[in-house]
């Protein structure tokens, strides 16, 4: 099939993991769309592991789309636990 899923997936693994930071601090409910993004990566990268002949491209966008998961989960969680402390307010 060629390269055509891993590429697909690295890319987008690479726009969640870059604009993942500016959507979810300037855009209300972006952390949805980079999570949906994070998500059809990984699911990319499976399929391109599988499927295409070259199976290095599919890897690389497995593990930058999880790792762009986990970073932005962490990211908006951190930004929640910041607006709280600052409208004085605790998570526990």
């Amino acid at each position: 099939m060629g390269k055509t899923f891993g590429i697909i997936s690295l890319i987008l693994a690479l726009i969640a993991l870059i604009l993942g930071w500016l959507i979810i601090l300037f855009v209300p409910y972006g952390g949805i769309i980079t999570y949906a993004i994070c998500g059809v990566a990984v699911v990319l990268g499976i399929v391109g592991i599988v499927v295409d002949d070259s199976k290095g491209l599919g890897i690389a966008g497995l593990i930058i789309g999880i790792i762009a998961f986990i970073v932005n989960f962490l990211m908006g969680f951190f930004l929640l636990a910041f607006i709280l402390a600052m409208l004085g307010m605790s998570m526990t």
